[in-house]
């Protein structure tokens, strides 16, 4: 009998190259400053060189827009600064203020101290400048690209600021009002900060979601196809192997009888025409699942239990005293129970005719019971009972018919019988769900 090798597992899918990287809310700086990488985090195959690329463009374009904003906000303030404070400390302080946004976003924590600080030199100097908000943009920042801890200490931070600038100032007519309206400031920067921080984590785990989801519909679609594959080359074995080894047995025993026994020598070679026909038409329909177009012209039904008698015929035109014995009604039986039960059939006789010393006849036995179906297909061939078995190298019969039985939810065992070689199967006569 015969060993089937290696079976066949898909591989595990690969990421393609260009599927989109995550995108995350950046994750704090370090100590030293280090700019947040995580909404720049390249694709699987890009490359170092692409990351570098792709980091750097990204840091210049938060670069370039930020200091586009400060420069707005330098146009929005001037009008105040020109009327109000036209000295040169006013303009100082307001540069202080504003030119550090244009790295808020690489350095967010240390931007917010930074203005605090010149924020602190301006109410020691007496001067209110409209550049003050760019201490709400700081806070917003850190609320944006920090964790909720460091955002909630530099609100409170800005608070305290916020409680000085309404003792020294009545920005809104009293101290009081002052406050109220400076705090309702400080919690709306502070509720922006966080709300675009819990929207660019909804978008990254959405786009993380889409991006798992594809990666799996691609797996499906890999997994799906090696199994098509499997089952191709598993009813390829199954039926070029049986009939190429009926062709052989017809070759060899017309050409031992072509001089004794003529007729019969001719009756085997005219089989063997027959028998390559019947190859040629199953080979054809099995391929036809491979046509682009998907017509399937030319397929032909698969056998099955009708199939046993031709295929007796068949074995016993090799020489072999093959025998059928069915049992029950098939009529209940699924296509695909009556293909298993075919092909594992032709399986074993094709084992015998290949691996069987000796062997002079074969018996097929069909029990098709109340809830499974029974197969035996016995030979008389050695080795006898006892033995064991000797594979041949790279035989893929026994694990094929084994891996057939175990789709439909059956199994299969082999061994040596009483005079020869027996295999047995259990199939369910409804496929499994």
């Amino acid at each position: 009998m015969t060993a089937r090798g290696a079976s066949l597992r898909p591989a595990a899918a690969p990421r393609r190259a260009g599927t989109p990287a995550r995108l995350a809310p950046p994750e704090p700086a370090d100590s030293a400053g280090t700019p947040p990488d995580a909404a720049i985090a390249p694709a699987p195959g890009s490359g170092q060189a692409g990351y570098q690329r792709a980091r750097q463009f990204a840091l210049t374009h938060a670069l370039v827009t930020d200091a586009v904003l400060a420069l707005l906000l330098a146009g929005f303030c001037m009008p105040w600064l020109l009327t109000i404070h036209p000295g040169p400390a006013a303009w100082v302080l307001q540069a202080s203020l504003l030119i550090p946004l244009a790295w808020r976003r690489r350095y967010p924590s240390s931007v917010f101290a930074v203005v605090c600080a010149v924020a602190l030199v301006q109410w020691f100097a007496g001067l209110r400048l409209v550049a003050d908000v760019a201490l709400l943009v700081a806070l917003s920042t850190v609320a944006t690209y920090r964790s909720r801890r460091v955002a909630l200490a530099a609100a409170g931070a800005l608070e305290v600021g916020a409680i000085m600038a309404s003792v020294r100032w009545s920005l809104a007519g009293s101290g009081l009002s002052s406050l109220v309206f400076l705090s309702g400031m400080v919690a709306a920067a502070l509720l922006l900060g966080i709300s675009v921080s819990a929207r660019s984590a909804l978008v990254a785990t959405l786009t993380e979601r889409a991006v798992r989801l594809e990666r799996e519909r691609d797996q499906q679609a890999q997994i799906a196809a090696a199994a098509e594959r499997t089952r191709i080359a598993r009813e390829m074995h199954d039926v070029i192997g049986h009939q190429l080894a009926v062709i052989v047995s017809l070759a060899d025993g017309a050409a031992a009888k072509l001089a004794s026994d003529p007729p019969r020598a001719a009756a085997a070679i005219a089989s063997v025409a027959d028998v390559g026909r019947q190859a040629l038409g199953e080979t054809r329909g099995l391929l036809g699942v491979l046509r682009a177009d998907g017509t399937g012209d030319g397929l032909a039904p698969q056998p099955g239990l009708a199939g046993l008698g031709d295929l007796a015929a068949q074995t016993r035109a090799t020489g072999l005293a093959a025998t059928l014995d069915c049992q029950g009604d098939p009529a209940g039986l699924g296509a695909d129970i009556q293909l298993a039960v075919y092909r594992i059939a032709q399986e074993a006789i094709t084992n015998t005719l290949r691996h069987a010393r000796g062997a002079r006849a074969v018996a097929i036995r069909v029990d098709i019971g109340p809830g499974c179906v029974e197969l035996e297909v016995t030979d008389d061939g050695g080795p006898g009972p006892g033995a064991a078995p000797a594979p041949a190298a790279g035989g893929q019969g026994l694990a094929g018919m084994r891996e057939r039985a175990r789709a439909c939810g059956g199994s299969v065992t082999a061994g040596p019988g009483p005079a020869g070689w027996v295999v047995r199967a259990t199939l369910p006569t409804e496929w499994p769900r």
